[in-house]
């Protein structure tokens, strides 16, 4: 379980950005889109997630603004940046040729022949 959760943090910021880049999402609504949409298998706890918000931030690729939405209640929304979207971008170009060659080497037919 721990390998699994460690390659999953791995991929958090790419989905996180993704999200973004559809709309402003607050932190809670980040963490149930990610477990509705992979319908349940993708589990980020708050407490893993806002660190990657907050680094994201300080890297400006994201930026948060505060909404009142009741009277004590203040939700803080977070937006994608143009250097958020450019990040995305490349995030997605990695995952995409390191998801290819695993494909190829979990489909690959090995010879049985030995070479000398």
């Amino acid at each position: 379980m721990h390998e699994r959760n460690n390659f999953k943090m791995g991929t958090v910021e790419m989905l996180v950005l993704s999200l973004l880049s559809q709309k402003d999402l607050y932190g809670y609504e980040i963490s149930l889109l990610l477990k509705d949409l992979s319908e349940g298998s993708y589990v980020v706890p708050e407490g893993s997630l806002y660190p990657v918000l907050y680094k994201l931030e300080d890297k400006k690729l994201i930026t948060s603004h505060a909404i009142q939405t009741g009277k004590r209640r203040v939700r803080k929304y977070y937006h994608i940046e143009a250097t958020g979207l450019e990040r995305l971008d490349q995030l997605l170009s990695d995952y995409r040729v390191i998801a290819d060659s695993i494909e190829s080497i979990l489909s690959a037919k090995l010879s049985d022949d030995k070479e000398n």
